[in-house]
C-alpha cells in the first residue's frame, strides 16, 4: 500500500495533470505522469522486494507472573529470514498505560535490518492494578527507502497473558500478621479443643466398659486400686469457605485501592491465618451466573499460594445476584463451615436476605464483612465543600439500606459487620479468632 510520501505524491501529481489541462502545458502534463509512473511503478517493486512474511517477530519475557510492585523485562526478537535488506522498520509493543508503567527503554524501535540478521530490544514495565491482563499485541511496519510505500500488520499471536499479584509487601506483612507467635502477641490465640485422643493431657477419671485398654494409666490404676483412664485433648480444625463478592460496585474507589482490593487483603490475610491454625480453606468469588468462580478447600503451605494464584485471576464484574449465588455455591458445597461473606451488599434487601436463607439449611456459622462503600471511595480524598455534603448524604442512604439489610441479618442470626478501609483487616481477623475461641462451625 502507499505510504504518507506515496499519497503525497499521488495528489502532487493530480493537481499537475489538471493544471496541464486547464492551462494547455504539456510540461505540467508530463510531469504529472512521469509523478504518477514513478509512484505505480515502485508500488510492484516494492511488494517484490520487501515481502513481510520475512520477518519474524516474538517477545521474550522474563516472567508471566509478578507482583504488583514488581518489574516486567520484555524483550523483543526481529528475524530476518530473507535475501533482502529492509531499511526502513518499524516494531511497537503495545501495553495499557492504565494498567502498566514504563519504567525503563521504549516500546518500540525505528531501525533497518539486514539480510539474515537478528535485533532485539527491551524495556520494563510495572504492573499497576492486581489482576490477570494482556500486553501486545505487536505491530510491525515496513517502508521503502523514499517512504513512498510502506506495509503494516499486527503479529498474530503475540498477545500474552500477565498475571498480577497483589503487592509483594502485602504478602509479606499479612505472613507476618499470620504467624502463629503474632497471633499469640495480638489475639491470645489458642485452638478449639475436645476431648479425644489428642497429644495433650486432659485430666483422668474412672475407666468406663468399652474405653481402650491402651488409654489405661496403669501406675495410677494401681495407686488408686481400680483402673483409671488417661484424656487427650484433640485439636478441631474446620473448613474456612470464604465468599467474595465480585461484582461491578466492589471496583468502587481508587484503581489501586478498591473495595475488591480490600477484600483481596481480607482473603489473602484469612487463608494465612486459617491455614497457620492448620484450617483447610476455599474461596468462591461471585457476581452473576457468568461469573461464578469456586476453588474448593484444601490446607497445607501450598494452599495459599493456590489461592493467591485464584483470586489474582478475578476481575470485578457483573451484577450482584445473591440468590443466584448462593444457590450455586450450596450445590457445590455442603459441609458444615465457618463462611466468611465479603460484599458491599449494594442489593435489594430482599435479594440479599434470599440468598443468606440458601445458607441456612447446612447449619453454616456465617460472618458478614461489609466494606462500606462511602468510606472506601472517599478514602484518602481531598474534597471540595459541595462533594463533601454529597458523600454525606449518600453515605446516610447507604447506612439506612445496611441497617436494613442488618436487622434482616439479625432475624436469621447471622452477624454483619461493616468496616472501612483502617479496619477491614483487623474485623476479619477479630471475627476468625472469636469464632474459634466459640468453637463455632464444629
Amino acid at each position: 500500500m502507499l505510504g504518507g510520501k506515496g499519497r503525497t505524491l499521488i495528489l502532487f501529481a493530480a493537481f499537475f495533470l489538471c493544471a496541464g489541462f486547464a492551462f494547455v502545458n504539456y510540461f505540467l502534463i508530463y510531469f504529472a505522469i512521469l509523478l504518477l509512473f514513478s509512484t505505480i511503478i515502485s508500488l510492484p517493486f516494492f511488494a517484490l522486494h520487501m515481502n513481510i512474511e520475512e520477518l519474524k517477530v516474538h517477545r521474550e519475557l522474563d516472567k508471566e507472573k509478578v507482583f504488583r510492585d514488581d518489574f516486567l523485562h520484555v524483550k523483543v526478537v526481529i528475524e530476518n529470514m530473507g535475501r533482502h535488506n529492509f531499511d526502513f522498520l518499524e516494531i511497537r509493543d503495545h501495553y495499557n498505560p492504565e494498567l502498566f508503567r514504563l519504567i525503563l527503554g521504549e516500546n518500540f524501535i525505528s531501525t533497518r535490518i539486514g539480510a539474515k540478521k537478528t535485533i532485539k530490544f527491551s524495556y520494563v514495565l510495572e504492573p499497576k492494578v492486581r489482576g490477570e491482563y494482556p500486553l501486545g499485541p505487536l505491530s510491525l511496519t515496513i517502508k521503502d527507502r523514499l517512504g513512498f510505500n510502506s506495509v503494516e500488520r499486527i503479529v498474530p499471536e503475540s498477545v500474552s497473558d500477565i498475571l498480577v499479584y497483589p503487592p509483594y509487601d502485602d504478602i509479606k506483612r499479612i505472613e507476618i500478621l499470620g504467624s502463629k507467635r503474632s497471633l499469640q502477641l495480638n489475639y491470645g490465640a489458642q485452638r478449639s479443643k475436645q476431648k479425644g485422643l489428642g497429644s495433650e493431657f486432659y485430666g483422668m477419671r474412672k475407666y468406663v466398659f468399652g474405653d481402650q485398654f491402651r488409654l489405661i494409666d496403669w501406675k495410677a490404676s494401681v495407686r488408686q486400686q481400680r483402673l483409671i483412664v488417661k484424656e487427650h485433648e484433640t485439636e478441631r480444625d474446620v473448613t474456612v469457605m470464604i465468599l467474595l463478592d465480585a461484582s461491578n460496585t466492589m471496583a468502587g474507589g481508587a484503581i489501586e485501592n478498591t473495595k475488591f482490593e480490600y477484600a483481596i487483603r481480607a482473603t489473602m490475610l484469612l487463608t494465612k491465618v486459617s491455614l497457620t491454625r492448620r484450617d483447610n480453606v476455599g474461596v468462591f468469588a461471585f457476581s452473576d451466573k457468568k461469573n461464578f468462580h469456586f476453588l474448593k478447600p484444601g490446607g497445607g503451605d501450598d494452599q495459599f499460594y493456590t489461592i493467591l494464584d485464584f483470586i489474582a485471576r478475578i476481575k470485578p464484574e457483573g451484577k450482584c445476584k445473591m440468590a443466584e449465588a448462593m444457590d450455586h455455591f450450596t450445590k457445590r458445597f455442603q459441609k458444615r463451615s465457618l463462611i466468611f461473606i465479603i460484599s458491599d451488599l449494594e442489593a435489594s434487601t430482599k435479594e440479599i436476605s434470599q440468598g443468606i436463607k440458601k445458607l441456612l439449611p447446612f447449619n453454616h456459622s456465617t460472618i458478614i464483612i461489609n466494606p462500606f462503600s462511602p468510606w472506601f471511595e472517599i478514602h484518602e480524598m481531598d474534597l471540595s465543600s459541595t462533594d463533601k455534603a454529597l458523600a454525606e448524604a449518600i453515605s446516610e442512604e447507604m447506612m439506612e439500606h445496611i441497617l436494613t439489610v442488618k436487622q434482616e441479618f439479625r432475624k436469621l442470626g447471622v452477624n454483619l459487620i461493616t468496616c472501612g478501609p483502617d479496619d477491614i483487616l483487623n474485623q476479619v481477623l477479630s471475627n476468625y479468632m472469636e469464632a474459634k475461641k466459640k468453637g463455632k462451625a464444629y
